[in-house]
């Protein structure tokens, strides 16, 4: 009787470190992604014209869905590996690591998010209001649609479900 006791005991400072390596992993995977979503969107300009209105092209409008498409990729990736990280360090759990991905997910797709929109461009109404005849004015790095923060905790939970019958296969076979 006193085993059980001994190994629970055992398992909770192994589950407090993983949880500490998960979290560090989760704000490490949401400052990249941010970084990347950084460097891989270029925000598009708009021109002041003659008449101090601003003027953006067609191909600047397409440059509006790349940023969110780009974020969307990236979250697709970085989300994936965040719920392989979570198995490979907490699958012992059961089925609570789910709720642990999602949520873990979620939060490293809002940091991403945030973090992109610190790295710039900011403040694109004071640089509009500022600007000449002439000048190219980059709107800011921004999310258009923030229901795309989603596809972080969706991606995540794919590999967890996809590991856990791989698991629940081999122990059957």
């Amino acid at each position: 009787m006193s085993e059980p006791a001994s190994s629970a005991s055992e398992q909770r400072p192994r589950l407090r470190q993983a949880a500490f390596f998960y979290l560090l992993g989760l704000i490490i995977a949401g400052l990249l992604a941010g970084l990347l979503w950084h460097l891989l969107s270029s925000p598009p300009s708009y021109v002041i014209g003659d008449d101090q209105g601003a003027i953006i092209t067609e191909q600047g409008l397409s440059q509006v869905f790349a940023m969110d498409i780009w974020y969307l990729f990236i979250g697709m990736a970085l989300g994936f590996a965040v719920g392989a990280f979570a198995w490979g360090l907490m699958h012992q759990v059961g089925w609570p690591i789910l709720i642990v991905v999602v949520v873990g997910a979620l939060l490293a797709g809002l940091l991403a998010w945030q973090f992109g929109q610190l790295l710039g461009p900011r403040d694109f109404a004071d640089r509009l209001a500022a600007a000449s005849t002439g000048d190219r004015v980059s709107m800011d790095l921004q999310l258009h649609s923030a229901w795309l923060t989603f596809v972080w905790p969706l991606s995540a939970c794919l590999p967890v479900a996809v590991l856990a019958l791989w698991n629940q296969f081999r122990k059957a076979v």
